[in-house]
């Protein structure tokens, strides 16, 4: 079985392969937010998503009963979602558009992202492709 799954990776495309990884981050994504929703109490749920929104690190650790693979594969997720559902539509990619964005609005953002808020990635893109469009575009 694993050969003819080699041999079927093989004849994708590099957009079916990029497709295939980001469906697989997605999925292990999805088991583990479900895990962490199920395994933590609200208030602990609270506690681990401010200290992600203040610090931008997932609190990891037998202490928090999270495993540091799963957070990657979180953030991971999240980061492909950002890039290929929001961003790519406003013609920017995760480099341009922190390129424009103040380290002073990352909290924001983080909180936007763990509530899956993706409307306000969406406005905050459009803004900083129409700035780079017509040349006011802040930057570092």
């Amino acid at each position: 079985m694993d050969e003819k799954t080699d041999e079927t990776d093989e004849e994708l495309t590099a957009e079916q392969k990029e497709e295939k990884q980001h469906a697989e981050f997605v999925r292990m994504a999805d088991q583990s937010l479900d895990r962490f929703r199920g395994t933590h109490s609200e208030a602990q749920q609270e506690f681990i998503v401010d200290a992600y929104v203040d610090t931008g690190e997932i609190l990891t650790g037998e202490a928090y009963g999270i495993d540091p693979v799963e957070a990657a594969v979180v953030e991971t997720a999240f980061s492909q979602h950002l890039d290929r559902n929001v961003l790519r539509q406003h013609g920017l990619s995760l480099q341009t558009y922190f390129e424009h964005v103040d380290e002073a609005d990352y909290p924001a953002l983080r909180r936007a992202a763990a509530k899956g808020e993706w409307h306000v990635f969406h406005a905050h893109a459009q803004a900083i492709a129409s700035a780079r469009k017509n040349g006011s575009a802040y930057s570092d």
